[in-house]
């Protein structure tokens, strides 16, 4: 409860009850993240160079350029880029797990701090428009709001970028993604989704699909699928973690 009010109440809240580490317990002070300590703020490594040009994991240790790597070398990717802020680990997880399933959108704030501190992110998000993975009805009625939305709209604040659009609609209630293999993932995510009904779509913009987490890439694929489908030539994600 601590935590959710200071997420309304800014840092007078924090300074006079200061709020648990969303990931250890421990006091959430002296860090560099709204809702984690300090030893656990400083466990989130972001991602640089040299990385997956497709995914965008991290290439630990080496220096030669890569163009694919074994998380996504059979994805069969038909978008661009992909670039990944942090790995999908520790503290990060426990955040994006709380936003996800605990309605713990107090995490938007340690997210946004996360987007801030991502080397290169602004630039490589210069003169695109963020569309977010949409969620089926179903699940949005359950959830109450869809996370890539609103990661994308903390993307698009903390940055100083035009607001996230809207295109994509998931028409297929598909069973979740966690409990297949890649070649299952696309199989069951095959016409799950489709550009909302007068949507305008610009052949010659630049889209980048915001997305928590990459796993197999499977949707954000589905999802590029999709835009292609209504008319988009230049497609690139960006996840907040890869897993």
């Amino acid at each position: 409860m601590l935590r959710r009010l200071s997420s309304f109440g800014g840092s007078v809240v924090d300074t006079i009850f200061p709020s648990r580490c969303a990931s250890c317990g421990e006091i959430a002070d002296d860090s560099l993240y709204p809702n984690l300590c300090g030893d656990c703020g400083r466990r989130i490594k972001l991602v640089d160079d040299p990385k997956c040009t497709t995914c965008g994991y991290p290439f630990f240790g080496e220096t030669e350029s890569h163009s694919a790597c074994p998380h996504c070398e059979n994805l069969n990717a038909v978008f661009q880029r992909g670039w990944t802020i942090s790995l999908f680990q520790g503290p990060l997880r426990d955040l994006i797990y709380s936003l996800k399933y605990e309605k713990g959108l107090w995490a938007l704030r340690d997210l946004a701090e996360l987007v801030k501190k991502a080397p290169g992110l602004k630039d490589f998000l210069q003169d695109s428009d963020l569309v977010p993975v949409p969620l089926h009805s179903r699940k949005l009625r359950e959830r109450g709001y869809n996370q890539s939305l609103l990661i994308a709209q903390e993307i698009s604040k903390s940055l100083g970028l035009p607001k996230p659009q809207s295109l994509l609609a998931r028409v297929v209630d598909t069973p979740s993604q966690t409990q297949f293999n890649r070649r299952e993932r696309s199989r069951n995510l095959r016409n799950a989704f489709s550009l909302i009904p007068k949507s305008a779509i610009e052949p010659g913009r630049r889209y980048v699909l915001v997305d928590d987490v990459f796993t197999t890439g499977s949707t954000l694929n589905a999802c590029a699928g999709a835009l292609i489908k209504g008319g988009a030539k230049n497609i690139d994600v960006l996840t907040i973690g890869h897993g």
